[in-house]
């Protein structure tokens, strides 16, 4: 039996590349789906009534309509969107993940996750000594920065400090004064066309460790989205889900 999949974001990057990865599978089937563009033809709503699973690839501005639909008519969900307010969403998206399994990824790339779990194990093995920096580089098109991917990137080190070492660690933007104790270096790139580079360095008066993430294909991403529904469609409870969860990295 196909799972039908709704693409919120249909017409962008992302949305093309992925429902041309939907084509692909014999076990998958391209549902309604909405963007922008197809505003008049058609809607949030219908995207949920008539699909089994929902995936969103669409803009940080969007999201609050599309909880709001979700809430409505409760389906899986998988938000790639980066760059919206958890703060003042996440408590709808908790209520939602009380009717179905969702799943928040603000990189569906494997070798991202791969470079997350590196990350946290490495920033609770190393102490003081080592200074920590973080430099991604995206397309001169894309609007949030730091990235999502880095922002996360951020979180989990901040985490990893705090329950390694008790102490809170912030990040600060390179180039800004001399480095302070406690501080994650944050620099960025907008240029070209490139499609995604995220690494994070510790280094000591030492020596130096480079955990480093590049991504060639925006393909890569769509696969991992798809690698999410399929997770999904194996039946999950309803609750908040990451990558970690549907790659079992724990």
């Amino acid at each position: 039996m196909q799972t039908v999949v709704g693409i919120i974001g249909i017409t962008g990057r992302m949305g093309q590349v992925l429902s041309e990865e939907i084509t692909k599978r014999e076990m998958l089937k391209l549902g309604s789906s909405y963007s922008k563009e197809l505003a008049e033809s058609s809607t949030l709503a219908t995207v949920f009534k008539e699909n089994d699973v929902v995936v969103d690839f669409s803009n940080a501005a969007l999201v609050p309509e599309i909880i709001t639909a979700a809430l409505n008519d409760p389906k899986p969900l998988i938000i790639c969107t980066t760059g919206w307010d958890q703060t003042l969403l996440m408590p709808q998206i908790d209520q939602l993940a009380q009717k179905v399994p969702v799943i928040l990824a603000t990189n569906t790339s494997i070798g991202a996750a791969i470079q997350r779990y590196i990350v946290k194990v490495v920033a609770k093995a190393l102490g003081e000594d080592f200074d920590i920096d973080l430099h991604e580089s995206h397309h001169r098109f894309k609007v949030d920065s730091p990235s999502g991917t880095a922002t996360t990137l951020l979180e989990d080190i901040v985490s990893a400090k705090a329950d390694a070492f008790n102490k809170q660690y912030s990040p600060y933007q390179v180039g800004d004064g001399a480095r302070e104790a406690d501080k994650i270096g944050v620099s960025v790139t907008r240029a070209g066309s490139i499609v995604g580079e995220h690494e994070v360095t510790f280094t000591s008066l030492e020596e130096q460790i480079s955990i480093k993430h590049t991504a060639f294909d925006r393909a890569l991403f769509a696969k991992g989205a798809l690698k999410c529904v399929e997770w999904l469609s194996q039946g999950q409870k309803p609750g908040r889900y990451t990558i970690f969860d549907v790659l079992n990295l724990h």
